[in-house]
């Protein structure tokens, strides 16, 4: 089994985050079980999950609970 780098991580985190950055605000949360994953690989590696990582997963989080009930009726 080949081992995933920290280098490998830290550029899948940049494409991620490429990919976040060009999709519009109402859907980017579509992009959370990526997030989710990368999140997994960097705790697996054993290195520390970078703050930009959390939060960006933490936003994406609040804007999927936000899209749940933008379609609720008044």
């Amino acid at each position: 089994m080949n081992a995933i780098t920290t280098e490998e991580l830290h550029r899948k985190l940049a494409d991620v985050s490429d990919l976040i950055s060009g999709t519009r605000p109402g859907n980017r949360h579509r992009h959370l079980p990526q997030l989710h994953a990368l999140v997994g690989d960097f705790a697996r590696k054993g290195v520390g999950v970078p703050p930009r990582l959390r939060q960006l997963q933490e936003d994406l989080t609040n804007e999927a609970i936000e899209s749940r009930f933008d379609n609720l009726p008044i």
